[in-house]
């Protein structure tokens, strides 16, 4: 339920309290009337000045331009603005109509370090989308105001409109798609990736829900249609789309090479010659380079500056001192930022070529009609300006964070200004004393009050009425347009609706309160930086994410050299696609290398036998001998293996069916408002994970349920919800951790979910007292407590729950041998839920069902994958901008430095960079007191820098750390990378990670391979794929056990998971049908050619996915998207298909072989072949030159119409005599 659309509903009559007042009355006739400056003194509640623009943007139906200090209050400002402007009426524009963010690029100019992708790809969009209309509200920060642009005009032409029927030449447009940062990938699966195929053009514009397929007829646009990335079908048509682009700055390869030449006269002295060759050698090769966003202006003047997209609208500045004092603070940065760089021989622009310059920032201020927001009003702010006079002297700037500035008198107060003031002060906080509050709502209503309960979902909107009504106070639900009515609204009394704003407050004049969930329970506080989505922004996401299933027997990644796994032969190495001449025809191969370089050519017709080699990274596989025992006897092995752990497995399962347990009743009505307070709608994955607990739960016997998923996709919400419903009906709850900071971090979690309603939660760990200890012991006894979170302490023997029914596990797989044989008791008797954070393969998950009870949560949550990162050399200017942009933003870093014995330098090197920060270091070396109160204080932010070994646990969420710097990133695996990087972006924050290397000229060719797969993890690339496919596949050695991992490293996981299956519904005593293989040699070509799909990688695939289709419905559907993707199916391609459709026959009728011969066809039947014998006996008497051998062969002769379509001939003929009706 959308948060806005539902206030909406339920304030949409409110606004007339504020706008009535006479002094609001007074503010929009200073606008309406044209006064230069109005300055609104009152409003020290940030939801409430949001409240009075929204108000004041539909009186005066003006646009409004919103300056801010930095990116961080963007965000609560964000909020604040989309919930009044709905509210107040404008739920009925779409999100570019109604608020458009600009945000600024944050790194350091100077640093040499590119900005976050993320970032200019929306200001792109936001400035795209003003240069095309406008919106009712602009968000900004300071930075972006004085940051220059291109111009108006520059923009437009990086973009594209495409309309049916209208010419516009494919070229061009790949031409603008490259210059203004899209990336080629096929398929196009990700935002600002594009893909042509002959006339066929895929693209995913940012701003558009879905990618587009353009078909161009020569340089006409013939259609726009509109597709689904998962399938690649297209699902809708269009008559036009725009092309908008994914930064403001297109540049050319060409623009690149003049870049180098204009770089080497601008920096010719030989002091800058190193630091220019870092650059030209990429320039140019036309490449782009980290930092040229910072440089590219040498060759293209930005003229321009978020002025000339604002037009009309009119300024509002927040808190102009606060304003003027940031930008006093930027402009003094750049200066001292530049004259370092330039002494450390380092190149860079002016700073007066990056931003506007002070004279020309005030010039064009002055331009504009402005709002002031001052709290204090305007004789406070000459009172300061009067002091700053004084005090204007030269300093020396001794490197000390935050140093003054001289004034720049942007706003300054002399002016004249019309001056309102609108009154508005915080409300009362209640910390859960909700008599106190009843008694004050009943005042209130006396005196006409309207109070307002903002809460962030219906389920706690619900809760806070119910919990009045218990005082014989009454609370208005208002959760759609027809619960209240204006006259209702403007009476008085307490309403209770959905919105999330991000402070409470009271406006006296205009007789209003607003409450948000902090004011009534104590941890609700939302303080901290906004807890992550789990979910995805809309619907259509669900069907965005990627399945396991692509990390598996999918080609789409496969390169020359890399292993993979043939059924019959084994382990080989992939060498390339050939073509062959075969005398009557020509054929397409994959070349396979074999030990003592033995080739195996295999058609691509039959690439269903082939998979790609898949074990965890570092094990490299040893190539079988072509034609040896070897690789049937690694397989027989492999099965007896999997039948005994599948046969164990079975046996307990069964042994834990027969056990009697507890079934809990149906969910209550407290239940549903607790799962209506979740702030998010869960994935899809987690409401099937939800849905199996809950069933588990309700059955009679014990439930032992695995539920795997990353850290941050939403495990410990469904654990909360089982807890809940134990808790429901009077049973106690343990949490079991491995670690008293994991403790710690649910306990928080759960007593701040749990807040609304009666549950008592505790802690039992080290950082209770033992006294403290001893009293939660025995309170547990006498069942006072319902949930008890804590460490292995809760398996002690003296500890005794009074009534026991759920157990939640965290990482089970960290506790020790006699803690989980404890843990193995309880499993029979109460009900045990499993959380682990190492993702676990689904086609895994598939072939243990029925021995596992396991649930996989693998939607990601919005934003997982955003983060920034960047490798650069070992640079002190890189980690001091780095950790300076992080803690400018009230964010902390991880410094990961992986040599205990330097530990402490490094530690003094950061604190030597940036002397503002708090620094803490932490390694394997310290004992776990330590570990744990320095894991603690950087949780509780009592440090801005953690600097520590590898050792610090992934498990820890810590939103506020959103960068990360790892020192000598070569030195570690791809999938360490992966789950270091991981620790960083678990908010709704850009995140950036920093990969500092030695000289690229030192880098072993593995490490250099290594950092160019994580770099492409800023987007979905195939080094994301490849990382997370052995994160898994150690999931799944976890799952099986060690013996089970020598086996899958022996067979590839593909194979592995294949015979599994197998195997399990063999022990199930279903009926397994043997692995028929039957030889096709029709003599005719069923090749893809380049020019129909170019790409190798692609070729494969479809190759491997039509070979490997199981029916006639798959392969319809591969056909349809192969269309749809690459235009009409060539003849050799519909022959490809017709030749799946025949092999899938023969082998569903257990043919051995179809051959074609001079005279027609010859088809060899196996002794268990599925045929109608009276079909064949008719077959043979009824045609002419037809006949039928004892040893099973039948012949038959084809006319030349027939031996011209001889793959469908043949299947028709199979079907002709086959037993199936």
């Amino acid at each position: 339920m959308s948060s806005t659309t539902e206030t909406a509903s339920a304030l949409g009559n409110l606004w007339r309290r504020v706008v009535e007042t006479k002094e609001f009355r007074r503010l929009v006739a200073a606008v309406q009337g044209g006064a230069r400056v109005i300055s609104i003194s009152g409003l020290s509640v940030p939801s409430a000045r949001a409240l009075a623009l929204c108000a004041l943007q539909r009186e005066t139906n003006r646009s409004f331009a919103l300056v801010v200090e930095s990116g961080r209050d963007l965000e609560a400002w964000e909020r604040d603005v989309r919930v009044w402007h709905a509210a107040l009426g404008g739920e009925e524009k779409s999100d570019a109509d109604a608020m458009l963010v600009l945000p600024a690029s944050e790194t350091d100019p100077y640093a040499g370090v590119s900005p976050h992708a993320e970032t200019l790809e929306r200001r792109a969009l936001t400035l795209w989308q003003l240069a095309h209309g406008g919106a009712d509200f602009v968000l900004l920060s300071a930075r972006a105001l004085a940051r220059r642009t291109v111009t108006v005009e520059e923009l437009k032409r990086a973009g594209a409109n495409l309309k049916r029927d209208e010419d516009y030449a494919p070229e061009t447009l790949v031409e603008q798609l490259i210059a203004s940062g899209y990336v080629r990938e096929d398929p196009v699966r990700s935002m600002g990736a594009w893909s042509l195929r002959g006339g066929i053009l895929d693209v995913w514009s940012p701003g558009n829900e879905l990618p587009v397929r353009v078909e161009f007829f020569g340089d006409t646009v013939d259609s726009i249609r509109e597709f689904d990335p998962e399938t690649q079908l297209s699902t809708r048509q269009l008559k036009e789309t725009a092309i908008r682009p994914m930064r403001e700055l297109a540049v050319k390869r060409d623009d690149f090479k003049l870049w180098a030449e204009a770089a080497r006269e601008r920096w010719g002295d030989e002091r800058f010659a190193r630091a220019l060759l870092d650059r030209t050698e990429f320039a140019d090769a036309g490449e782009t380079f980290a930092g040229w966003e910072w440089l590219i202006g040498l060759l293209q003047e930005t003229r321009a500056s978020a002025f000339d997209y604002l037009r009309d609208a009119v300024l509002v500045i927040d808190e102009p001192g606060v304003i003027e004092r940031s930008l006093g603070e930027l402009y003094d940065t750049l200066a001292r930022r530049f004259a370092e760089t330039d002494a450390a021989d380092e190149i860079g622009l002016r700073p007066e070529e990056l931003y506007l310059t002070v004279e020309e920032l005030r010039a064009r201020l002055d331009e504009k009609q402005r709002v002031e927001l001052r709290t204090l009003g305007r004789a406070a702010a000459q009172v300061d300006e009067s002091f700053a006079g004084v005090a204007e002297a030269p300093q020396v700037d001794f490197g000390k964070p935050r140093a003054s500035s001289s004034p720049l008198f942007l706003f300054p107060s002399s002016e004249k200004a019309a001056e309102v003031e609108l009154r508005a002060r915080a409300a009362r906080r209640y910390h859960g004393r909700i008599p106190d509050l009843a008694r004050d709502l009943k005042r209130q209503h006396e005196e006409g009050m309207t109070t307002l309960f903002a809460m962030p979902s219906a389920g706690l909107a619900e809760r806070v009425a119910e919990m009045l009504s218990d005082y014989e106070v009454s609370v208005r639900l208002v959760l759609s347009k027809t619960d209240a009515g204006e006259d209702e609204l403007r009476a008085g009394g307490a309403i209770a609706t959905i919105a999330r704003l991000s402070h409470s407050f009271e406006l006296p004049d205009a007789k209003l309160i607003v409450h948000t969930e902090s004011d009534l329970f104590d941890e609700a506080s939302t303080d901290a930086p906004e807890r992550r989505a789990t979910t995805t922004a809309k619907a259509n996401d669900g069907k965005r994410r990627s399945k396991t299933a692509a990390f598996l027997s999918d080609f789409r990644d496969l390169k020359p050299g890399d292993y993979v796994v043939h059924i019959d032969h084994g382990i080989a190495r992939f060498n390339n696609l050939q073509t062959l001449n075969l005398g009557t025809r020509k054929g397409e191969f994959m070349l396979l290398t074999y030990a003592d370089d033995a080739k195996l050519y295999v058609p691509v017709e039959r690439l269903d036998l082939v998979q790609r080699y898949s074990s965890a990274e570092g094990h490299e596989p040893t190539l079988d001998r072509l034609g040896g025992l070897g690789w049937q006897k690694t397989k027989a092995k492999a099965k007896r293996a999997m039948r005994d752990m599948a046969d164990e497995l079975l046996r307990l399962y069964a042994e834990r069916k027969l056990v009697r347990g507890y079934a809990f009743p149906a969910d209550t009505p407290w239940q549903r408002e607790l799962e209506e307070s979740f702030e998010y709608e869960p994935t899809p994955d987690q409401a099937t994970a939800i849905e199996d607990v809950k069933q588990d739960m309700e059955a009679a016997t014990p439930m032992d349920r695995l539920l795997c998923g990353d850290v941050g996709y939403g495990k410990t919400e469904v654990a909360m919800r089982a807890a809940f419903k134990s808790v429901m009906d009077s049973k106690q709850v343990a949490v079991l951790t491995p670690t008293t900071v994991l403790a710690y971090q649910h306990f928080e979690t759960m007593r701040r979910r749990f807040a609304p309603f009666p549950v008592r939660v505790e802690l039992l760990s080290r950082f209770r007292t033992p006294k403290e200890q001893k009293t939660v012991v025995e309170q547990v006894e006498r069942g006072e407590i319902d949930i008890l979170v804590g460490t292995h302490r809760i398996l002690s023997k003296d500890l005794r729950f009074r009534d026991l029914g759920l157990v939640v596990v965290d990482e089970e797989q960290r506790f020790g041998v006699a803690h989980k044989e404890r843990l193995k008791q309880l499993k029979k008797r109460v009900d045990v839920l499993t959380l682990s954070a190492t993702p676990i393969p689904r086609t895994l998950n598939m072939s243990l069902m029925g021995l596992r009870d396991m649930s996989v949560i693998e939607t990601p949550p919005r934003d997982r994958l955003s983060i920034n990162t960047q490798v650069v050399q070992f640079s002190e200017s890189v980690i001091k901008s780095a950790i300076e942009l992080e803690l400018g933003r009230g964010g902390q870093v991880f410094f990961i430095h992986n040599r205990v014995e330097s530990i402490d330098t490094i530690a003094a090197l950061v604190g030597r960079l940036v002397p503002q920060a708090r620094i803490c270091v932490a390694h394997g070396q310290m004992n776990e007191k330590e570990m744990e109160a320095v894991m603690l204080d950087f949780i509780a932010y009592k440090y801005d820098v953690l600097v520590s070994t590898t050792i610090i646990e992934n498990g820890i969420d810590i939103p506020r750390a959103n960068t990360i710097i790892i020192n000598r990133a070569d030195n570690y695996g791809l999938s360490q990378l992966y789950q270091l990087r991981g620790r960083v972006g678990r908010s709704s924050r850009r995140a950036y990670a920093y990969l500092l290397i030695p000289s690229e000229l030192t880098l072993t060719p593995i490490a250099r391979r290594r950092l160019a797969a994580i770099r492409e993890f800023s987007d979905l690339g195939a080094g994301f794929r490849i990382a997370a496919l052995d994160l898994e596949l150690r999931g799944a050695g976890n799952l099986l056990g060690g013996q089970q991992s020598g086996h899958l490293d022996a067979l590839g996981f593909d194979l592995y998971t294949q015979m599994l299956e197998r195997t399990v519904a063999e022990l199930r005593g279903e009926t397994v049908e043997d692995e028929a293989s039957v030889s096709l040699n029709l003599g005719v070509d069923v090749s893809i050619s380049e020019d129909y799909i170019s790409d190798m990688g692609q070729r494969l695939r479809t190759y491997k996915r039509i070979a490997s289709a199981r029916d006639d419905e798959m392969l319809s559907a591969i056909r349809a998207e192969t269309q749809d993707r690459y235009g009409r199916i060539p003849e050799s391609v519909e022959r490809l298909f017709a030749y799946a459709r025949l092999r899938r026959t023969a082998e569903e009728m257990n043919v051995i072989s179809v051959d074609a011969t001079p005279q027609g066809l010859a088809i060899k039947l196996s002794e268990r072949a599925r045929v109608a014998p009276d079909k064949l006996l008719a077959l043979v008497s009824e045609r002419a030159g037809a006949s039928f051998a004892p040893s099973g062969v039948l012949r038959v002769e084809l006319a030349e119409d027939e031996a011209e379509n001889v793959i469908e001939e043949a299947r028709r003929l199979l079907l002709e005599i086959s037993a199936k009706d």
